[in-house]
């Protein structure tokens, strides 16, 4: 199943018998047949008929709206899924103070683990002592998560060690175009942030597509405290799939030169963002930077291709797709909240 993305400004989506169709100026851009699509994303200004949006929710197909730069708008939703008792199963679990703790420790060691396995494998080439020093740091701190006794703990375990692994990852980039130095979020303040940031909402919206067909409340979670507006549980249980899906990616686009610093710019009307202190200079570095059409063009065929790719799922000890994996992980989550199945968070291999 295809997952359509349309980032032509301008284009058009129209349904033709049964089939998409994207066009632009009366040329046809794209066309697929219903049965084929899985998902459609639409970013910025694309217009879509109405005879297209009743198709797309007759069909099923899950239909989600962002911004050019990645920012989540909404989805297409036809009706809210009828599963009621899985979804009286998830909030009285997840009213279980000693459920909530248990489930949360689980998806932090995953990502923690995954973080750390990941700065093993680039280790091997680019042996760094601040990247070792993370990884002996990560290793103690996912010993700590087990003996966590409260949320609060357990998060400043999961800061710290996030910490750590994002100071290793500047190191990592061979690039001279790139530096990167600390995770920094709303704006994110240079060019690697904003690839981060862009696929961390990709990956976010992967995860709740199939948190939606399965009928689990996409705002109840462990990890991440239920706020209004927040999908807490795909924050949840996107967490290890954070550096396998997103991180991985970055890195390899870029120590690549799959993208460039030509692939971003600087808006002329970009307004001056203050630092952590007041600064007596703004320099470049202050201001949001975003990637081009052509960027953004880019950044989402690597990421569908990271998705694509096959490795060993032990699970069902077979090959499948990182986005099949993803559909397994959801499907894990509701045997462990029936009690059927522990959790156990997917990992990267060495």
């Amino acid at each position: 199943m295809a997952c359509l993305y349309v980032v032509e400004q301008g284009a058009e989506v129209i349904k033709q018998g049964n089939r998409l169709v994207v066009k632009k100026f009366d040329k046809e851009l794209e066309s697929i047949p219903a049965f084929k699509l899985e998902q459609l994303i639409l970013m910025g200004n694309i217009q879509i008929s109405s005879q297209a949006i009743k198709f797309l929710l007759t069909e099923g197909i899950d239909t989600v709206f962002l911004s050019i730069n990645g920012k989540y708008h909404g989805r297409l939703v036809s009706t809210f899924s009828k599963n009621i008792h899985l979804r009286r199963i998830q909030f009285l679990k997840l009213e279980d103070p000693e459920f909530i703790l248990n489930t949360a420790k689980k998806f932090v060691a995953g990502k923690l683990a995954n973080y750390r396995l990941l700065l093993r494998r680039y280790q091997k080439e680019a042996q760094r002592e601040e990247v070792e020093k993370s990884i002996h740091f990560l290793r103690r701190h996912i010993d700590k998560v087990e003996e966590a006794k409260d949320l609060d703990t357990l998060r400043g375990v999961e800061g710290s060690a996030s910490a750590a692994y994002f100071s290793a990852l500047g190191h990592l980039i061979k690039s001279s175009e790139f530096r990167f130095e600390k995770r920094t979020r709303r704006p994110p303040r240079d060019p690697v942030n904003v690839l981060l940031s862009f696929g961390y909402t990709l990956l976010a919206n992967t995860i709740q597509t199939y948190i939606d067909i399965s009928g689990l409340d996409p705002y109840l979670g462990s990890l991440h405290a239920p706020d209004y507006g927040r999908p807490s549980l795909v924050l949840d249980l996107m967490e290890e799939f954070r550096p396998i899906l997103v991180d991985t990616v970055m890195l390899r686009i870029v120590n690549t030169r799959g993208i460039t610093m030509k692939d971003f710019y600087v808006p002329e009307d970009a307004p001056i963002i203050p630092g952590e202190e007041e600064l007596e200079q703004i320099g470049p570095m202050d201001y949001p930077i975003l990637l081009s059409h052509e960027g953004v063009k880019k950044w989402i065929t690597i990421y569908e291709k990271r998705l694509s790719e096959q490795t060993f799922y032990p699970l069902t000890e077979q090959r499948l797709s990182y986005r099949q994996i993803c559909e397994q992980q959801v499907r894990l989550f509701i045997q462990h909240l029936k009690g059927e199945m522990d959790y156990k968070a997917f990992a990267l291999r060495m």
